[in-house]
């Protein structure tokens, strides 16, 4: 691919995470009318879907003529449509069969409307929240990514699909809306009221020791000049180095994505594109608009679609740390399509890969350095959790591949620590990859051991995230600083 394809082109394509009250990205649409969903379909298998069109229209009639009760023909196609995407099992493709549904997700890329500020997605038949926008009565209110949402004003959730929830939640500023959510197994109560929403995608501020901070909120139409903006305010005031803070960033445009990683990363690719097993697109930096200087990027696991692309861009091709948590994992890109009847069809057509062509989807982007924020928990929850975990007073160093109290003991301290690990007691590949990590993160050798050096780390490392909570520390921030300021 050219590297240097036009954003026109570039726009064609957008990451869409379906959102309550935010929507990541602005749609491209493409008209279909009769006729048109022959794509390069082998002519042997044109002729069976003909043939099998010719039994679905005989089965819709059978239906209508002898369903016990009265059906239209409308409502009966309408059905056949929705049931091709949720044959797919795909939480981010579905059809709008009414199109004021279709006009509500559209509206949504104005980047104003009248909400509580939640991004949402349906997983596993739940309405769940991938982030709150801060500032918004549902960041205010303490909703966090994860909690699902069981009932909206008393009405059960259960069957909704994901517009029906949006629908519900959104409504006239001042009005009062009650979310029922389920949290860690707890079912807990907010009453939110309705307000204008502004999305403000960039926001920046110089720190101390000439540390430029650049936060964007989102991946819209214009980010990507805002950014270029701030970072040149940013570097004629005497920047240094930088922090890139996209937490709880849902996501957006493809090409403000690109756009933004051009700005951070030296020549190279950006992202790649797959269907079906093979390579479709790929994206790449010129290197010419690159201004090397240390720097951060600050993720966490609201930090998804686009946001993944730009944090897997600049960890790739080394042009920066990437601190906080694993990001969300929604590495596919979906179309929004226009059927000349009026409605509409959003559907999952390629995933994106990191520039080294590692999945995305699922698994998300883990970062260099991996740091928690102090949950939204009493301390003594925690500290009762983590005295809780398995003493490590065995004195042999375990070995790859054997099993111990000491491996369980560190599994559970990694996990309550934002690490990817299960406690299985087995010092497995991946436990190793996760010791060595931590090790990174606190200057020490990066052996992937479980000496008695790390092991008290892991403890002072728990003891430290717990003695935070409450205190309003972001830890994250602070752990970027700390090396920026090291370089």
């Amino acid at each position: 691919m050219n590297p240097n394809r036009t954003r026109k082109m570039a726009r064609l394509i957008a990451i869409i995470l379906a959102a309550a009250m935010i929507v990541t990205s602005v749609t491209f649409l493409m008209s279909l009318g009769p006729g048109s969903y022959s794509y390069g379909a082998s002519r042997a298998a044109q002729q069976r879907l003909d043939m099998q069109l010719q039994t679905l229209k005989s089965y819709i009639q059978l239906v209508h003529d002898q369903y016990k009760d009265r059906v239209d023909y409308d409502t009966l196609v309408d059905g056949a449509f929705s049931g091709v995407l949720k044959i797919l099992d795909d939480p981010y493709s579905e059809y709008y069969i009414r199109p004021e549904a279709a006009e509500q997700f559209l509206d949504n890329a104005n980047g104003s409307f009248y909400g509580v500020g939640l991004s949402l997605e349906m997983n596993e038949g739940q309405i769940r929240v991938v982030s709150a926008v801060p500032g918004t009565p549902a960041s205010k209110a303490g909703i966090l990514t994860g909690d699902a949402i069981l009932k909206v004003d008393g009405a059960s959730m259960e069957g909704k699909s994901l517009d029906d929830a949006i629908g519900m939640i959104r409504g006239e500023a001042g009005t009062t809306v009650r979310l029922t959510i389920m949290r860690d197994g707890k079912e807990l109560s907010f009453a939110l009221t309705r307000e204008e929403i502004h999305l403000k995608s960039v926001a920046y501020e110089m720190l101390e020791g000439n540390i430029g901070y650049i936060m964007l909120a989102s991946f819209d139409d214009d980010s990507d000049e805002e950014f270029t903006k701030a970072k040149k305010a940013l570097l004629d005031a005497g920047a240094k180095s930088l922090i890139v803070d996209v937490r709880d960033n849902p996501g957006g445009l493809v090409d403000t994505a690109v756009n933004i990683a051009e700005q951070l990363m030296p020549a190279g690719p950006i992202t790649h594109f797959m269907r079906q097993g093979k390579l479709i697109e790929s994206y790449s930096a010129t290197g010419k608009s690159y201004t090397k200087m240390p720097m951060a990027l600050l993720v966490n696991g609201g930090s998804a679609s686009a946001s993944e692309i730009l944090a897997a861009a600049l960890q790739d091709s080394g042009s920066a740390a990437i601190v906080g948590v694993n990001t969300y994992g929604k590495g596919v890109g979906q179309y929004v399509m226009a059927f000349s009847d009026g409605s509409y069809m959003k559907l999952s057509t390629f995933y994106f890969m990191s520039p080294d062509k590692k999945p995305v989807n699922e698994v998300g982007v883990t970062p260099d350095y991996v740091v928690p924020l102090p949950v939204n928990e009493k301390r003594e929850a925690l500290l009762s959790e983590y005295l809780g975990f398995a003493p490590m007073s065995e004195k042999t160093v375990p070995l790859p591949g054997s099993v111990g109290l000491n491996v369980y003991g560190a599994q559970q301290r990694l996990e309550f620590l934002g690490y990817r690990t299960s406690p299985t007691g087995e010092l497995d590949q991946a436990t190793l990859n996760e010791l060595a990590r931590f090790q990174k993160n606190y200057g020490m050798p990066q052996n992937g051991s479980l000496d008695s050096a790390t092991i008290k780390k892991l403890d002072a490392a728990c003891a430290e995230l717990i003695a935070s909570t409450g205190t309003g520390k972001d830890l994250q921030l602070a752990k970027a600083i700390e090396i920026l300021s090291s370089k």
